[in-house]
């Protein structure tokens, strides 16, 4: 498995007459799967049909909302914890007046489940082994999403450049 990069050029200006060009690197998506693509692979690997997966996907993500707003925090299997955090305007100096008048919004957070092995953080979302390429423009064709609607052809690529391992 493979997981693209493109690499970017910054300027820094540390003053006016001293600007630096250095250079970083950037994940690359080959794009976006929506739900209904997921049902799709999903289902042609079940008994199930995509649209019953869907409604699986739908009721699931309404009952994750819906208990996230009754006070839980949500365990993933295999992906992680869906809790919410407050975004707060600042701190207080006194108990009585920490108060929910503190809190200025609501934002759902995600924590990835790991294992720690030989005390580095093993992420059960990525796999054993991913291999960095440099984009080059095109999508290699291991990376085309094979569903009932994927109708275009992203063509194939040599992967080329930067062959590690994480």
């Amino acid at each position: 498995m493979s997981k693209a990069y493109k690499v970017t050029k910054h300027t820094v200006m540390f003053d006016k007459e001293n600007p630096k060009t250095v250079y970083s690197v950037q994940p690359v998506s080959y794009g976006l799967l929506t739900t209904d693509d997921v049902a799709n692979q999903i289902a042609a690997e079940s008994s199930a049909t995509p649209g019953d997966v869907k409604n699986v996907l739908d009721r699931y993500a309404y009952y994750v909302k819906e208990n996230l707003k009754k006070g839980y925090n949500i365990q993933l299997l295999g992906f992680g914890n869906l809790s919410i955090r407050f975004i707060t305007s600042g701190t207080v100096k006194t108990e009585a007046e920490a108060t929910a008048k503190l809190i200025v919004g609501l934002v759902p957070t995600f924590n990835p489940s790991f294992k720690l092995i030989n005390k580095k953080r093993i992420y059960d979302l990525l796999p054993d082994k991913i291999t960095l390429v440099k984009y080059n423009g095109t999508v290699p064709a291991d990376s085309t999403v094979e569903t009932p609607d994927n109708s275009e052809d992203p063509g194939t690529s040599e992967e080329g450049g930067g062959g590690s391992l994480i």
